[in-house]
């Protein structure tokens, strides 16, 4: 009470003291505040930011494990087991939608790889998909799953892209994704853009050898053989005894310049001991049908078959025969090649490999108009003329067999179509096959050569 006595007896009043207490306060605030806790807080551990854990995708661990067990088969190219396990994983929880979404996919991919290349294939693979969908409208994996069902099942490339356009997103750097694109742009004769997304694919993963190995057969579609062998000589440097692409580099110059000689190279290898198809072309295209016969006659098999190639050992014999003037004796070949490759079309009649060896084989045999429609049926079939990457086998294959049977127009028709799109052969190559040696002399053939002669 004196000290306020004293402090209004000499002339402060109270507002004054009162601004002074105030005033004092809030010092002591901002000095807590700025200085204070700041360093409280530098010395502070940093907190991490709290984020829920993501729900597992079942509830059940045998529905996950049966889940991951179809994923790895698939794969390893094991379609059926794929299902089996995709299966026994809706079935442990019906409301799996990824299990629903990878079901699908190994339904359509067993159609693909021609396994079962059925249409109750086709509609258990859209069951499966529209299922995933109805648990989770928005499921990433069911538009991954939808594109592969437009792709390898109804070949609707157009409505496959646009699926992949809508999962990207949620697959950032995802190979797989960009090599399907790659795939669809190469059906569909967008060759730049199948080049493009594979490699991007590869920025992602450079030593991944099936994309290496993916760009090597784009250029060599393309003609483009200088880059297809450095392509392939990039797989051989990563894996030498790489079988493929030891192959595929070797035939490189039978497609270019219609020479065999490094295919007969390498049949004499450890690699063409067990592909005798290699020794055999090679003889073939050299017009050695003596030394093509004696590697039929060391083979074991009944079939040739090889990349993008099918032939009754039957049937080989008979054409070795026929170009080396023993008519006869070809005939009972061609004869025996009918009856197999007609039994084997009783249980697959829309296969392709197996109608266009037939159409050869009837027209070798004379009977050109049912070889003639055999060729046109296989250019017909969807797998074929709805794919710019696999219908230019079957195209030249088709002007083998209108050769064979007398229709050289329609067979230079088609000769002139392989050779203005993409294909692996050029004109050489393609004027080495002794099946087109009748040909040679035709003045629109020869047309070609000149158009199209490297």
């Amino acid at each position: 009470m004196r000290l306020i006595r004293t402090i209004f007896s000499e002339g402060i009043t109270y507002g004054m003291v009162m601004c002074f207490l105030i005033g004092s306060l809030l010092g002591a605030l901002l000095f807590i505040k700025f200085y204070l806790m700041d360093v409280v807080i530098s010395v502070m551990p940093e907190i991490p930011e709290i984020t829920l854990p993501e729900l597992p995708p079942t509830w059940s661990q045998s529905a996950y494990d049966a889940y991951i067990n179809g994923i790895d088969y698939g794969l390893d190219g094991d379609h059926e087991l794929s299902i089996e396990q995709h299966m026994v994983a809706v079935q442990e929880d019906p409301g799996f939608s990824l299990a629903w979404a990878a079901l699908s996919r190994a339904h359509s991919a067993m159609f693909f790889a021609g396994t079962d290349p059925t249409d109750e294939r086709l509609i258990m693979a859209r069951d499966a998909v529209d299922r995933a969908f109805q648990l989770d409208a928005n499921l990433p994996e069911a538009h991954l799953a939808l594109a592969y069902f437009f792709y390898q099942g109804t070949h609707d490339y157009q409505r496959a892209l646009e699926q992949l356009a809508i999962a990207e997103p949620h697959f950032p750097n995802n190979t797989n994704l960009l090599k399907i694109r790659a795939y669809i742009y190469r059906s569909i004769g967008e060759w730049n853009a199948a080049i493009y997304e594979f490699e991007r694919a590869s920025d992602i993963e450079s030593q991944n050898l099936e994309l290496i190995q993916d760009q090597a057969f784009t250029h060599l579609m393309r003609r483009d053989y200088f880059l297809a062998e450095s392509f392939f000589d990039r797989v051989l440097g990563q894996d030498p005894n790489h079988e493929v692409a030891q192959i595929q580099k070797a035939m490189i110059q039978l497609h270019q310049e219609g020479n065999p000689a490094s295919l007969a190279s390498l049949a004499q290898s450890a690699l063409g001991s067990g592909r005798p198809w290699m020794g055999w072309l090679a003889a073939f295209i050299q017009r050695d049908y003596l030394a093509a016969r004696e590697v039929l006659d060391e083979t074991v098999s009944n079939t040739l078959i090889w990349n993008k190639g099918y032939m009754p050992k039957t049937f080989a014999y008979g054409l070795t025969h026929h170009l080396d003037g023993n008519f006869e004796i070809a005939q009972h070949y061609f004869q025996d090649a009918r009856e197999v490759l007609e039994l084997d079309l009783e249980t697959d009649p829309d296969n392709a490999d197996l109608l266009i060896a037939l159409g050869e084989v009837l027209a070798y045999e004379g009977a050109h108009q049912s070889a003639a429609l055999l060729a046109n049926r296989v250019m017909e079939l969807p797998i074929v003329a709805n794919n710019q990457f696999v219908s230019p086998y079957y195209r030249l294959s088709a002007a083998r067999v209108l050769t064979a049977a007398g229709e050289y127009d329609a067979a230079i028709n088609e000769l002139e179509t392989y050779l203005s799109f993409p294909g692996r052969y050029s004109i050489d190559g393609i004027s080495a096959d002794p099946r087109f040696e009748v040909l040679l002399t035709n003045i629109r053939f020869q047309t070609l050569v000149n158009r199209y002669k490297r």
